[in-house]
């Protein structure tokens, strides 16, 4: 993670009807995916059921990873809405309480929708460099109030805490999703590891 680089936007460029038909696309997506009907469709039914081509989705790169991956930008920007501008000095008395209270939040908004975080994980190693970077990007944004709240406590190695707690973060969520688990759990799962990244300066 670099913070230095995050982009406002995690959009990508593309002519207005198709960003309209991306709308409903990844509607389409996300309701097959939590259904458990996504990974046996094949280019042909989903460009069918859309009212479109195969050439036409393979012109602007829809391939199946690629449709997963916009549908998860979309739900990643529905957390980022949610959790912009906190402030995590309202949330604890130490760092420690502050971070756990903000990922207990993140992680009460994720097992809502377990079902697709967990069914998008295989295609995440199949995104496009571009498509990873978007996603990279969200994460950042997501991180940023525990960025923010690191350096107010006089932490130094920013960029890699956040990511370390980030990786942190996927694998409560792991945990969740294998033991049917809350988000109490989630938490416990990582705070031994949660607290040696925030209580120690090192």
């Amino acid at each position: 993670m670099n913070f230095q680089k995050i982009k406002e936007s995690d959009e990508v460029e593309l002519p207005l009807l198709l960003k309209n038909r991306l709308v409903s696309l990844v509607l389409y997506i996300k309701e097959k995916i939590e259904l458990g009907q996504f990974d046996a469709l094949t280019l042909a039914q989903i460009a069918k059921d859309n009212r479109m081509t195969i050439p036409q989705l393979m012109e602007f790169g829809f391939t199946k990873a690629n449709l997963v991956c916009h549908a998860v930008v979309v739900e990643n920007e529905v957390l980022i809405q949610k959790l912009i501008g906190l402030d995590l000095a309202t949330m604890g008395a130490s760092l420690t309480e502050q971070v756990k209270a903000y990922l207990f939040q993140m992680y009460q908004h994720d097992l809502k929708q377990l079902a697709f975080r967990a069914a998008v994980q295989a295609y995440a190693w199949t995104w496009s460099v571009v498509d990873e970077e978007r996603v990279t990007n969200q994460a950042m944004k997501l991180m940023t109030p525990i960025y923010m709240a690191l350096h107010a406590h006089g932490f130094t190695h920013l960029d890699a805490r956040c990511q370390a707690i980030w990786a942190l973060y996927v694998r409560g969520l792991r945990a969740a999703a294998l033991s049917k688990g809350s988000a109490s759990d989630c938490l416990a799962a990582i705070t031994p590891s949660l607290e040696f990244i925030t209580e120690s300066k090192k």
